[in-house]
């Protein structure tokens, strides 16, 4: 289809499709308030070992906007930036906020307020589903 005053055709939008790409990763949501988006997602990718596969800064879910993590994790000493961050985005403004854990997007696990990085790093093991890409091999 051509536009009025364009000669080349629209080439159509194709959506990129992210999907979890490391092998034996724990596969897990988080959510929390789109206000702090931007550095919860650096916290989280902060050390390598996670990886935030699919985000949204803003996604309506059940009645509330929040920001919407879906993580990849290999390791878990991303959990002390992430607590380091929350820590401080808390100091600096009148009212705190939650992170909460979710499996399969959906099931509510517990929320992360109030738990050491050690809990929050066995809550995620015991509560999350593990990646099972097929590694290719040389056979």
């Amino acid at each position: 289809m051509h536009n009025f005053w364009r000669k080349q055709k629209w080439s159509p939008v194709r959506p990129k499709l992210d999907l979890p790409e490391m092998p034996s990763s724990y596969l897990f949501t988080l959510r929390s308030v789109p206000h702090h988006y931007a550095g919860i997602k650096a916290a989280i990718e902060s050390t390598g070992d996670a990886r935030v596969w699919f985000g949204e800064p803003l996604s309506y879910l059940e009645g509330r906007g929040v920001a919407l993590f879906r993580v990849e994790a290999t390791g878990f000493s991303f959990l002390k930036n992430l607590y380091d961050f929350w820590a401080e985005a808390e100091r600096l403004e009148a009212t705190g906020f939650d992170i909460r854990l979710y499996r399969d997007n959906k099931q509510f696990v517990a929320s992360l307020h109030g738990l050491s990085a050690q809990q929050a790093e066995e809550l995620i093991k015991a509560h999350s589903r593990v990646n099972q890409a097929e590694v290719a091999t040389a056979t």
